[in-house]
């Protein structure tokens, strides 16, 4: 990998999506219908694995040469055995460099990478081993970037697995080597990591169906690009040309957070607005002109603690002891809470996905306050209300008297402030029959100052979710809900009665003292709302 930069950066496009729902169909169709030199890395042990024998990418690139011949075969790497996002992410990256050096060899450039994960494969972490090997300093991060990632779905089976409760160990027909993650958990964190969501095999649904299902991927995933196709044939210019528009390649959790907060923020000002039938003035999100973009774009503060999804955790339990978490805040970075400053707003693809899900009454709204849950109430409130055994926004129902308001929830999640934690940042995530709370790292404010990012653009980010009023900083509860039909009213009471009251803050306060934040000079200087 020497004289690395002598060479331009190929970029990869990571192809997510259960055993089945058309990677590689959608693979062949690319390399058949492309002028564009291809790499192809695939990771599934499946019996349906893309041949390298069988995949040909010369077919249009030489025929304008009068060459039509099948000796220029794509060049395919298959993973021997194993997931690229946990056992075998060496082998991963040994892969990019042994696709370069016969690049090298053979004195030919590729255009593009294609990394097929297997159906099980987690793209969450697929995407933060690309950011740890760039924050390690791996020289091959200088040949290769992850550019875009897209995620294809089988249209026929969404709501069945949605409302499956099944493990995925439990599924092989979904991919062979799952965990016992629910299968509704990463099929939903498949569409939400994700660039471009193809919903495959639209000739199993109905009108009704698809645009129903078209409402709820945008919705899921306002950061994205919603196609709908049979036997995977999308616009291949779109998804793999040179121009393919990326966005959620380069954030992280944090990132994607900010952006369905600022989505459904804007969704609310919308319903608003059309309650006084006038169009609200800023509703849809203008990149061109957005100073947080402008300045906030895949800046990756990574406070890592490497929290996978191989290790749910519900930290509800009163007296949970923080140092089992396991922590190691070192000057080297150690701890992962990936606070990415990123891109927080919903880059609306003029609104023909938001009409879907306006049509079937998709709608989100954000919980946002600014005291802790009670770790026994919040515990009890969930046992009461999640999960819930079936999803009213999938049918079309509205909860009746005394049933769950997140029943009418199709995905809820964001950060949340614990009491039994002064430090730490935890992440609400529900979708379908799963819930999990998990820890997601510290609170910006608990962070010491030298490990803060230093551009003032990044900053300047952070600070937006300080409040410089109570002196807590950016502790909240900030959860955004998807749904259809939903009570925002009911919903928000319910979790309204976990926080503390006035008496059980003051001895939050008390509890805290002696362990106070390390000081931020910058807040000093911020002048208070």
């Amino acid at each position: 990998m020497a004289q690395a930069e002598q060479h331009d950066v190929v970029p990869v496009t990571m192809l997510s999506g259960f055993l089945g729902a058309g990677k590689t169909t959608l693979l062949r169709h690319l390399l058949e219908n492309t002028k564009l030199k291809i790499g192809c890395i695939v990771n599934d042990v499946a019996t349906v694995n893309v041949d390298a024998k069988l995949i040909r990418n010369d077919r249009t690139r030489d025929r304008d040469q009068g060459n039509n011949s099948t000796s220029d075969l794509a060049d395919t790497i298959e993973l021997a055995n194993g997931c690229a996002c946990c056992s075998i992410a060496d082998e991963l990256f040994t892969s990019f460099e042994q696709l370069l050096t016969l690049a090298d060899r053979k004195g030919v450039k590729y255009d593009r990478f294609v990394l097929e994960n297997s159906g099980v494969a987690e793209p969450q972490n697929i995407r933060d081993k690309f950011s740890e090997a760039i924050a390690m300093g791996n020289p091959l991060m200088s040949r290769i970037q992850l550019d875009t990632m897209a995620t294809i779905v089988d249209s026929g089976s969404f709501t069945a697995d949605y409302s499956s409760r099944t493990p995925v160990s439990a599924r092989p027909d979904l991919g062979e080597g799952g965990n016992l993650r629910p299968v509704v958990d990463l099929l939903v964190e498949q569409i939400e990591c994700a660039d471009f969501v193809i919903l495959n095999k639209i000739d199993q649904l109905d009108a009704g169906q698809l645009e129903s299902l078209k409402g709820i991927a945008s919705s899921l995933n306002p950061l994205s690009k919603v196609f709908t196709c049979e036997q995977a044939r999308v616009d291949l210019e779109q998804v793999f040309g040179k121009e393919a528009q990326s966005l959620v390649a380069h954030l992280n959790i944090e990132g994607q957070h900010r952006g369905a907060v600022a989505a459904a923020t804007a969704m609310s000002a919308h319903d608003s607005a059309h309650s006084h039938s006038e169009p609200a003035p800023g509703v849809e999100h203008d990149p061109e002109n957005c100073k947080m973009c402008e300045d906030g774009h895949s800046h990756d503060h990574s406070h890592d603690h490497n929290h996978s999804h191989h290790e749910h955790g519900h930290a509800m339990a009163e007296g949970d002891d923080h140092s089992k978490h396991g922590h190691e805040h070192s000057a080297g970075h150690d701890h992962d809470h990936k606070h990415e400053h990123g891109h927080g707003h919903s880059h609306s693809h003029k609104r023909q996905e938001t009409t879907a899900a306006e049509r079937f009454g998709i709608r989100s709204f954000v919980y946002k306050r600014r005291l802790p849950f009670h770790p026994q109430r919040l515990r009890e409130m969930v046992l009461r209300w999640l999960p819930v055994s079936s999803n009213a926004a999938l049918e079309g129902q509205a909860p009746g008297a005394g049933e769950s308001p997140i029943k009418t929830v199709l995905r809820s999640k964001g950060f949340m402030w614990m009491s039994h934690s002064h430090t730490t940042a935890f992440y609400w995530s529900h979708a379908g029959q799963h819930f999990e709370i998990r820890d997601e790292g510290d609170w910006w404010a608990a962070v010491a100052d030298d490990e803060w990012p230093t551009q003032k653009a990044q900053r300047d980010v952070m600070l937006a979710d300080f409040d410089f009023q109570n002196g807590f900083g950016d502790r909240r509860q900030e959860i955004v809900f998807i749904g259809a039909g939903m009570s925002e009213e009911d919903i928000s009471k319910q979790l309204d009665t976990a926080l503390l009251q006035r008496a059980e803050m003051s001895k939050y306060v008390e509890n805290y003292k002696h362990m106070p934040d390390p000081p931020h000079p910058e807040l000093s200087q911020t002048p208070k709302a």
